[in-house]
């Protein structure tokens, strides 16, 4: 009698694995953004917050799912995601390829059911919370402007068409060897490390890593182009502000090409979706500090309002730049 009690319990329990709606809203690792998730069957549709990826669909196989869509470029996002048993959290692993397939972009993606954290940056303002630089900025020759027209193109979904992160492009000699150093801006938690795009070939070397701080974790720092400095430099690593990370990737082996710079970008999850702010909004004044040493002025020395840029829109096809615009991109220290 006992032995057929358990052997029902068991199929009882498969039957609920096979049978369970994972529909629910939750919050990814990939810059805390949230996923609706609609599960009818073994049918999977979902939407982020971000218009990064097009409205998505999946199957599901019992606490397994399947995720397809394309980002807004064109480009194609596949996913395998496998459920926690009590069904509140998620881990796989995600993909981004070209139109040929080769992978643009890859690493873990994770979710958690629920709401991400939020902060209003309309009512309340932008804290300073950086309490170190992510680079030494003795090495550095210029930077490029928030909103300007350097790079590609790298926006929120609530602005189109301009680059809302820094470049950070060191002096010559330093462009030729991977020796330009990247710390943790912040005390916190590293939440995500995908593969940056170029250099997939070469392992650990040329990825991004993804920082929300412990005192602000609506918030997320995002280093560029990073020749890791170990294994250990991962996903849930706690990292300590100025701790080694890294460092910038200037030379790409398997390319054979040699950067002129790295960059950096901060995103906020506000009520209304996740929105990118400069760099230099977040710092303290102890920091900032430095920039002044080298003869900026103000913070505003490298931020291109939003009400310039409107004025003098740039022009894209996809993210490529077709133009530079009027006002000035760099701001070159002494």
């Amino acid at each position: 009698m006992l032995v057929f009690l358990i052997e029902a319990a068991c199929i009882t329990c498969e039957q609920e694995k096979k049978e369970r709606d994972h529909s629910g809203i939750y919050c990814l690792n990939i810059l805390q953004t949230e996923m609706i998730l609609v599960q009818t069957g073994n049918k999977v549709t979902f939407t982020t917050q971000t218009d990064i990826l097009v409205d998505g669909t999946g199957t599901a196989t019992g606490d397994t799912l399947l995720l397809t869509a394309n980002t807004f470029t064109g480009e194609a996002f596949t996913a395998l995601i496998v459920f926690s048993p009590d069904g509140h959290s998620f881990s796989g692993h995600y993909q981004v390829a070209d139109t040929t397939g080769t992978v643009k972009q890859e690493g873990l993606l994770t979710g958690s059911k629920g709401n991400c954290v939020t902060y209003d940056i309309n009512a309340n303002g932008i804290p300073e919370f950086i309490t170190e630089d992510f680079m030494d900025l003795t090495v550095i020759e210029r930077i490029s402007r928030f909103r300007s027209g350097i790079g590609h193109s790298s926006t929120d979904g609530f602005e189109t068409c301009r680059s809302m992160k820094h470049y950070y492009a060191p002096y010559e000699a330093y462009r030729e060897n991977n020796t330009v150093g990247l710390f943790a801006p912040v005390t916190g938690t590293i939440i995500s490390v995908p593969n940056d795009g170029h250099g997939i070939s070469i392992g650990l070397k040329n990825k991004q890593i993804h920082i929300c701080p412990d005192d602000q974790p609506a918030f997320l720092i995002v280093l560029f182009h990073c020749d890791l400095l170990s294994s250990a430099i991962q996903e849930g690593k706690k990292v300590q502000a100025g701790e080694l990370l890294g460092y910038a990737r200037m030379y790409y082996e398997d390319l054979n090409e040699h950067a002129d710079n790295f960059d950096v970008a901060v995103w906020v999850n506000t009520p209304s979706g996740p929105r990118m702010i400069s760099y230099f909004e977040t710092m303290q004044d102890a920091v900032f500090a430095s920039y002044i040493a080298r003869g900026a002025v103000s913070r505003q020395d490298f931020i291109i309002t939003r009400q310039e840029r409107d004025a003098d829109p740039l022009q894209c096809d996809g993210e490529a730049f077709l133009n530079s615009g009027q006002p000035e991109n760099w701001v070159v220290l002494h």
